[in-house]
């Protein structure tokens, strides 16, 4: 079992983060994510607060002092298919481990951002909540 990630920070909205967020090949903030590249593989710990039927994922993403929504592909969105060692539905007090997998566009600019990642329920109940930065890179290759 995943015993250690980086660190991460609350959402403001008081929402609790996963106990433990691991991102593949970053040990400290800002993680580099190549853009035009599949990678940056997150995977998360976290309690369901309540019962829970279904997972869904979204982000924002701050980057040159702008906020806005950065929409999870259709084929990633659904977080009970991304789920580790166990299924939906979840019962309140319940261990959630599941994955996200982001690749930036190839068309996306060399920036620093603060992505900010949520997970809600069937009912839009935020289930966690967190911030972490990245750094996007080009390939080189």
């Amino acid at each position: 079992m995943l015993t250690e990630g980086i660190q991460v920070r609350s959402c403001s909205n008081g929402v609790p983060p996963p106990a433990i967020v691991s991102i593949a090949g970053c040990s400290e903030m800002p993680c580099d994510f190549v853009r035009g590249i599949v990678g940056g593989t997150m995977t998360m710990v976290y309690e369901a607060s309540f019962d829970i039927q279904t997972l869904r994922y979204d982000r924002n993403i701050t980057s040159l002092g702008i906020t806005a929504p950065a929409p999870v592909r259709p084929e990633r969105e659904n977080g009970c298919e991304w789920v580790i060692g166990s299924m939906c539905p979840f019962r309140q007090g319940d261990l959630i481990i599941s994955t996200f997998t982001s690749s930036p566009l190839a068309i996306f600019p060399l920036v620093t951002a603060i992505v900010e990642f949520y997970v809600y329920d069937e009912q839009d109940r935020m289930v966690t909540c967190f911030q972490y930065d990245v750094r996007i890179v080009a390939s080189t290759v």
